[in-house]
């Protein structure tokens, strides 16, 4: 059994992040005046088409951002797409939850260059769905969270595809990731979430899904949110691990990064923030790669060093075929007591391109006119 997530990378100042970002904050609109505008997901069929969806969605054109409406959302944190899929200018997918009706939900909506709209799903309405993977216009691969199965588009229609059993009472399929119509991965956790979840790796090589043994660390939850697959024999996955269950003394939460060669899934070494030696929550919720040595991890960690407000930094490491490491990043308020700023989402434009997303959470009562989160966008080019 693996027993340790890595490294925990000391931190003599307040903040990881004292030198210079190699990320740049970009501006981006809120749709929603009021409430939530999370940042779950990012997509781009090219580098001057690119979706990034959550409570909100926003559009970039290669000059700017631009905000879009999205049926059945009102930036209520009860409805969210959690996934998103840019396949052209005219052809994009989301997934997640939104208000069919007053009393249902759906959970695809289609772009079709003019607008969002809702896509009736006869696999699974009204199941919850968090991530997407198109190799194609028609073949699009779509995981579900705690209930419904993988489903899948043929061009025509979804359907749902039959996979393994998982073990324990919830199961989340967080990242998909497609080298070829044969050859797609599958990520996240089994279990009871929260106490003892299990990571989760499933494959499907064109026939059929199968469950690949994939490790966990220690006694505590354990769970894999983000992937990327570059071969196959080169594939990576992202989480965080507790070394014990809740009840035990309070341990915190690990950055967890996982490789598969080919033949094995295996934890590699992974730096966390602490604070002057005290250990503070890390998690990894994605993954994008430039190249087989360029690869960037992403998520947050505890802001407040008492470990009491919640509040969160962005996190952001880089592997460079040799190990990872922590790389500086900005957070747009820098106070601890104030900050909120989680990065969900990451996509690779092109050469040296790196978008992360995410959202900003304000102090209301410093910032009485914002609204309850803010898009949160960080860029990243070789120029800089």
């Amino acid at each position: 059994m693996v027993t340790s997530a890595g490294l925990l990378t000391h931190v003599p100042s307040s903040r990881a992040q004292d030198a210079t970002p190699v990320f740049q904050v970009v501006q981006t609109p809120n749709t929603q005046r009021v409430f939530d505008n999370d940042i779950f997901s990012a997509s781009a069929s090219s580098p001057s088409d690119i979706w990034a969806v959550g409570t909100t969605a926003i559009h970039y054109d290669g000059t700017a951002w631009t905000g879009y409406p999205l049926p059945g959302i009102v930036g209520e944190l009860g409805h969210q797409m959690m996934g998103v899929a840019a396949i052209s200018p005219t052809n994009a997918w989301a997934v997640g939850s939104f208000a069919a009706s007053e009393t249902t939900n759906g959970n695809i909506l289609h772009w079709d260059g003019s607008a969002w709209s809702a896509v009736p799903n006869a696999a699974g309405g009204g199941d919850y769905l968090v991530s997407i993977a198109a190799i194609s216009a028609d073949d699009i691969w779509a995981g579900p969270c705690v209930l419904g199965p993988i489903e899948h588009y043929n061009g025509t229609e979804w359907t749902a595809v039959p996979s393994p059993p998982a073990q324990g009472p919830e199961y989340c399929v967080t990242g998909l990731s497609a080298i070829s119509s044969n050859d797609v991965w599958a990520v996240g956790w089994q279990g009871d979430e929260g106490y003892n979840s299990r990571t989760l790796a499933e494959h499907w090589d064109g026939a059929q899904w199968a469950m690949v043994p994939s490790p966990s660390v220690g006694q505590g939850p354990n769970q894999l949110n983000g992937l990327v697959a570059l071969g196959a024999s080169d594939v990576w996955a992202v989480g965080f691990s507790m070394a014990k269950p809740p009840g035990s003394p309070l341990l915190p939460n690990e950055t967890l990064i996982e490789h598969w060669n080919g033949t094995s899934w295996t934890v590699v070494s992974s730096p966390n923030v602490d604070y002057g030696g005290q250990p503070r929550d890390n998690e990894l919720q994605g993954i994008v790669a430039l190249s087989a040595n360029d690869l960037w991890a992403f998520g947050w960690y505890a802001a407040n060093p008492s470990g009491e407000s919640g509040d969160e930094f962005t996190l952001v490491l880089h592997w460079d075929g040799a190990s990872w490491s922590v790389v500086p990043s900005p957070d747009p308020i820098s106070d601890p007591n104030l900050v909120n700023d989680p990065l969900y989402a990451g996509v690779v434009t092109g050469p040296g391109s790196v978008w992360l997303a995410g959202c900003e959470q304000m102090n209301p009562a410093n910032f009485p006119d914002s609204p309850a989160t803010s898009t949160l966008v960080l860029l990243h080019t070789t120029a800089q």
